[in-house]
This record gives structure tokens, sequence and C-alpha cells, in this order.
């Protein structure tokens, strides 16, 4: 037994020079003061944190206090940390020379020059085209290029406070300015949510009168969610209704509706928008709105994607239900697929 336990812990110690890992910053953190105020940045696209923002540990807040976890932090990549020497100690496992032994991390600073590890923040890549753009391995040329990251600050990586799972980047000191469609009001948070594949979460259906009797068009799937589908040509000509439950808006003003779908058969996008709508109601009322989908699925393909985010602000303080209304006829059948539907907004009083 003592010689098992002896090689499990060794596999162990191996698993975890091979990534870093990390804790949550404890915040508030104080501002630094070896840079000027104007090298500081509140994490937005525009006034991205600077690298030694991050590499204290800074979480930015917005006008009402919460943290923005979620930022975009500007910086010169100075190297690498090797992971097979430590993967908790920057000092240890600091390299400044390319190319890099691996392609999951860099480094980045405020100074392109710097060599001090408590002013470098550790810049985590998951795979993916953010990890093949920026990594050191595949491309030694990116060593003292400026860089402007997304992703989450306030906790540590490698044994230093950085940036994880980064998921954008933009070469140069800026972010990339966020489409209107997929951004929240300022002080808007989610607040009611579902994930359909692990119910029908209140959610019921309106079959309606299909032309072939018994005919189910709205259906529940663990791995899928809400389906809605006509069948197969020639297919069933159906008009059916998934309706949410009752969603309390009493509190709220500058509502958002996202929904994440996907739409199949449809052979278009233009065709998916005819035969299927998403709508809002107050309750009590038999009187549907119908809502603007930003971005609706291509209706050629299962990839789910989301709607971007819908406009409630005329429900605000009422109550209401969600719908999503289904239609086929008998030459064009497509299917709909909704896994998660989300609301948010500023809460009032």
């Amino acid at each position: 037994m003592k010689y098992i336990k002896s090689i499990l812990m060794g596999a162990l110690a191996m698993v975890s020079l091979s990534a870093c890992t990390g804790d949550q910053a404890l915040p508030p953190i104080n501002k630094p003061e070896a840079l000027g105020e104007a090298s500081l940045g509140n994490g937005d696209w525009d006034s991205p944190m600077a690298a030694y923002q991050a590499a204290l540990g800074t979480v930015p807040h917005d006008e009402f206090g919460y943290d923005k976890s979620e930022a975009w932090v500007t910086g010169y990549i100075v190297g690498w940390v090797n992971v097979d020497i430590s993967n908790s100690n920057l000092a240890l496992a600091a390299d400044f020379t390319v190319p890099a032994g691996v392609n999951t991390n860099i480094m980045i600073a405020s100074d392109p020059n710097e060599k001090d590890p408590a002013n470098i923040a550790t810049v985590q890549l998951p795979s993916g085209d953010v990890r093949k753009a920026l990594n050191l391995q595949d491309h030694p040329e990116n060593l003292g290029e400026l860089v402007t990251v997304y992703g989450t600050v306030g906790i540590k990586y490698c044994g230093q406070y950085g940036v994880r799972s980064v998921s954008d980047y933009v070469w140069g000191d800026e972010g990339k300015e966020p489409d209107p469609n997929m951004v929240l009001p300022a002080g808007a948070r989610e607040f009611f949510s579902v994930d359909l594949t692990k119910g029908m979460e209140g959610f019921t259906f309106d079959q309606g009168t299909p032309s072939q009797a018994g005919f189910e068009t709205w259906k529940h799937s663990s791995q899928y969610g809400l389906v809605a589908t006509g069948g197969k040509t020639p297919a069933v000509v159906t008009d059916a209704m998934a309706i949410s439950p009752e969603i309390d808006l009493s509190h709220y003003t500058q509502i958002r509706l996202m929904v994440h779908q996907a739409g199949n058969y449809f052979t278009n996008s233009d065709n998916f928008l005819q035969m299927t709508s998403t709508l809002v109601r107050e309750v009590g009322s038999t009187e549907w709105q119908q809502l603007e989908v930003p971005y609706p699925p291509a209706g050629n393909s299962w990839t789910f994607g989301n709607s971007g985010y819908m406009i409630l602000d005329d429900y605000a303080g009422k109550k209401v239900e969600i719908g999503f209304r289904y239609t086929s006829i008998s030459s064009l059948s497509g299917t709909w697929e909704i896994d998660k539907v989300s609301v948010a907004g500023v809460y009032s009083k």
C-alpha cells in the first residue's frame, strides 16, 4: 500500500506541474503608485487595465459598485511561465526567452523591459484562436508586442495575479468596442435564468391544432432543451407555442431577454424568422407582442448561438410570460431548439 501511495503521490505531483492553479483575490487592492493616473484603466474596452494593475490583483468596479471581474487588460508580452519548474512561484518559473516551451500562457507587463515578477501579470491562454495567435512557442516574434486581452482578473495564475480564461484580444492598447446588442445596460444584472436541458423549468406547451391529430410539435430533450418540429416532408402543418412561467418584472427597469438557440432545415435565416417568433405578453392578457431578435439562427445549422438582447422595457413593473411560436407548412418544416433563456435588468425598489 505504501508503494502504491507513493506512486499516486508522484503522479499527482507531475500533474500539478503541467498547468497553473488559481486562488481568488481578496478585494479591494490598492491602486499602484508606480504608474501615472493616465496609465490606469477601469477594464472597459477603451480604458483597459494596465498589466501592473492586474498583477496586483485589482478588480475594477462599475458605477453601482459591482465587481467587473471580466475586464480588458493591456501590456507588453515579456515572456512565459515555465510550468515544468513551478506552477506556483513566478520568481522561479518566469522565462523571458523565446521560443517558449509551452503554448498555454504568456506574461505581460506595463514596461516592455520588465523583469521583476511582482510587476508582471500572468495570462492564461485557453485552447482556441487566442492561444494560436498569442503564444510564444509558435510565435516567438510576439515577444515585446503590445496586446490587450479580455478575461477574468483578480485570480492568481501560476502564483501571480493576472488574467485567466482569456476569450479575446486586440493588438495595441485598446480592446474591441462592444456590440450594443450583446451588452447589458449599466447596472443590469441577470435575475431569471433557466437551463432547459435540465427540465421544463416551468415552461408549458400549447400544441395547437396540427394537421395530424395527436401530433406534438414541441417536446423536451435533455440534450437540446425545448425542441419544435413539424416532421419530414410532407410535414405536419402546425402552429404551436412554448410558454414560459410567470416572470416578475415588478422591480426592474431596462430589461433584456436573451435566448440561446439553434435552427436547422429552415434553409436560411429569413425562413426561420418567418416561421418562428419570440413573443411577450403581460400575465392575464391574451395579446402577444413580437420581439425583434438581433441575431437569429442561420436556419441551416445545429450550431447554438445567442439571440442578442431583446428589449422588454415596455413591461417594466409588470409580470410577463415569454412565448416561442413555431409554425410549419407541408413543404417546409424546420427544427427549432432552445436550451437557455435569461432575463436581466436594473433593480429598482
